[in-house]
């Protein structure tokens, strides 16, 4: 659409003079949308208010008292999840509408104290040494909550990296519960079989029309994950295995790519694609003759540039 389109399609009749007046001034350049800029400084005034929060009362901690500051977050924080709770416009299996302009933003920030104040009695007087594994799930089964409840995708983040926290916490230093489940597996291996599961579970919920907008940020997850503990996997154990695993992850990657019209998608297989193909010319090829790691150096960059070039559309849809 040019600056003269609204002027062709008004005296082609095609849109009425009302219609013109509302077109033209956003096509001329008169109107520019600062959409996007004013949810950044939004997000970004949440998380400096939550640190702020955090440095003020450390530094102050001997002339402020650590009941104080606790029940002074926790009133902040409850005031923040009743906010949210009065302007609700109830559940919905579809995307809401958010009722205020600030209403995401007052129910992350009551999220982030909560999480706050539960590092606070841990770090000041160790509440909960005994069952802190029980303690991240807690906070990720109530975030889970909140986030389908008000249908919050930041929320929904906050949820599933505090279930990945809980894995990692009871597998690795606590040994949760028996100590048998994972025992015996490396956290790599915790980390493939979490992001495959919550990754079907996303499926699943997409299959049922059940907040479908949240599949993408579930699949993001559960994406980088899946290639952190693989591509971990194979610099320590059955290389071979995990390489196979890895294509076959990328595979995977590169179809959610094409479906979701992402870039991200399409960025995470190339990069997980690339960094086996190297260790494994690395454990065979390359090894038995180095001179070819000029070549292959110079293929590679080849490569990307090629993938760049190929695949640009998919940056304006990232």
């Amino acid at each position: 659409m040019t600056r003269h389109t609204p002027q062709e399609l008004l005296e082609k009749g095609l849109i009425t003079q009302e219609q013109f007046e509302k077109i033209g001034p956003i096509v001329s350049g008169k109107i520019v949308s600062v959409f996007y800029e004013l949810r950044t400084l939004l997000y970004l005034g949440v998380m400096l208010f939550t640190t702020g929060s955090g440095i003020l009362v450390y530094q102050n901690i001997g002339s402020i008292g650590h009941v104080i500051s606790i029940i002074a977050l926790t009133i902040l924080m409850l005031g923040c999840f009743w906010y949210a709770h009065k302007l609700e416009v109830g559940y919905s299996n579809e995307a809401v509408q958010v009722p205020t302009p600030y209403y995401d933003y007052v129910l992350l920030l009551g999220c982030l104290l909560f999480v706050s104040i539960q590092g606070y009695l841990q770090f000041q007087y160790g509440l909960l040494d005994d069952n802190l594994g029980w303690s991240t799930l807690i906070t990720s089964v109530l975030f889970f909550y909140f986030a389908y409840r008000f249908d919050h995708v930041g929320v929904l983040s906050l949820a599933i990296t505090a279930l990945a926290s809980f894995w990692s916490i009871s597998v690795s230093p606590q040994k949760w519960y028996s100590g048998q489940f994972f025992s015996g597996s490396n956290l790599y291996n915790t980390a493939i079989i979490f992001s495959i599961v919550v990754g079907g579970i996303a499926f699943f919920l997409d299959r049922r029309e059940i907040k479908k907008h949240f599949t993408f940020t579930y699949l993001n997850f559960c994406t980088l994950i899946f290639f952190v503990g693989a591509i971990t996997g194979m610099f320590n154990e059955y290389w071979f295995a995990y390489a196979l695993l890895i294509y076959g992850g990328c595979a995977f990657a590169f179809y959610m790519a094409r479906q979701k019209k992402s870039f991200f998608f399409l960025l995470y297989a190339f990069l997980a694609a690339y960094i086996t193909t190297t260790y494994l010319m690395a454990k065979t090829i390359l090894e038995a003759v180095p001179e070819l790691w000029f070549y292959y150096s110079l293929a590679s960059c080849g490569g990307f540039v090629y993938f760049i070039i190929k695949y640009k559309t998919f940056f304006k849809q990232a």
